[in-house]
């Protein structure tokens, strides 16, 4: 298991993807010219020009579709979710060399965090106020998706890359920001 899982993360690198595709349409270029200038053009020799085109173009998608999941299942599997209790967010764009990228910082119990806005779920409800809680007051949760300690290298580089790409549309693998604001019942 823990083989299949080093070469599932090799072959979901995109570098080693395009090499295996390249090495494909390397063989059915051989194929399409070797088949019809040596033999008779016929009816099977098209049919196999056919097949093995769709085979070269869709085994590395599935190859590298099926890396992708293993990766993605281990990388959940090695995730931990820690909760803090925050008191305070803001949004800020950090300028560096004309490019703006935006911020949040959110002020914990202990200290301040600095995340990137495209990796945090902000999280905004509103709900009614109530005896425990005052109308115009709000909770403020932080969800960080951790790794457990104690990974080899690979896995918590592919970890950084992933939450930056890819895992940008699963929610599951996102830092979560939940902000639910009391409000009066009165309009």
């Amino acid at each position: 298991m823990k083989t299949i899982n080093r070469i599932a993360y090799f072959l979901d690198d995109f570098v080693t993807f395009f090499m295996i595709y390249l090495g494909y349409i390397g063989t059915l270029i051989m194929i399409i010219f070797y088949l019809p200038h040596n033999k008779v053009v016929s009816e099977t020799n098209i049919t196999i020009i056919f097949f093995a085109t769709i085979g070269v173009c869709l085994i590395p998608f599935f190859i590298y579709l099926i890396a992708d999941a293993i990766v993605i299942a281990d990388l959940k599997k090695i995730t931990r979710r820690v909760k803090y209790k925050a008191t305070a967010y803001t949004k800020k764009i950090l300028r560096t060399n004309d490019d703006g990228e935006t911020y949040y910082l959110i002020k914990t119990e202990n200290e301040t965090k600095i995340v990137k806005a495209n990796t945090v779920l902000v999280n905004k409800q509103d709900r009614f106020a109530d005896s425990e809680h005052k109308a115009r007051t709000a909770d403020i949760e932080y969800i960080e998706v951790e790794l457990v300690k104690n990974l080899p290298q690979y896995k918590r580089e592919k970890f950084n890359d992933k939450k930056m790409g890819s895992f940008e549309g699963r929610n599951e693998c996102k830092n979560q920001l939940n902000i639910v604001n009391y409000v009066s019942k009165e309009v």
